[in-house]
């Protein structure tokens, strides 16, 4: 083991990068929903002292912070985790993709259609 390779009591190994702020793109989702810090407060019943640290990124989110913003901002949970403009990037190729297999089912023969065609060439 190399000096400065050891583990401290806790989840976090001590060669790891050091994150300088909140790990989700809370700001980002509510400007882009023209939210504000306060609606944290208004719209979902937080104490301002819990919105104060979820918005600076003082206190680490929970799955019912997450579930309780995503819902706010008519989100999917996991896109807090990205940037906005990321996560309509991938909705666009989603929606695309959709479409794809759409028109592909569509032109797709019809099973009904091989058996009437087979029974003919018999």
């Amino acid at each position: 083991m190399v000096a400065g390779d050891f583990l401290w009591r806790s989840s976090h190994h001590v060669n790891m990068e050091q994150t300088d702020g909140p790990d989700w793109f809370l700001h980002e989702w509510f400007a882009t929903a023209g939210l504000k810090q306060n609606d944290l407060v208004t719209k979902l019943d937080y104490p301002k002292n819990t919105a104060n640290r979820l918005w600076h990124g003082l206190q680490p989110f929970r799955r019912d912070h997450v579930q309780a913003i995503s819902e706010l901002l008519n989100i999917r949970p996991h896109e807090l985790l990205m940037h906005p403009d990321d996560a309509m990037r991938i909705r666009r190729l989603e929606a695309a993709v959709r479409e794809v297999v759409k028109e592909e089912a569509a032109a797709a023969p019809k099973p009904e259609a091989d058996k009437k065609a087979a029974g003919r060439a018999a």
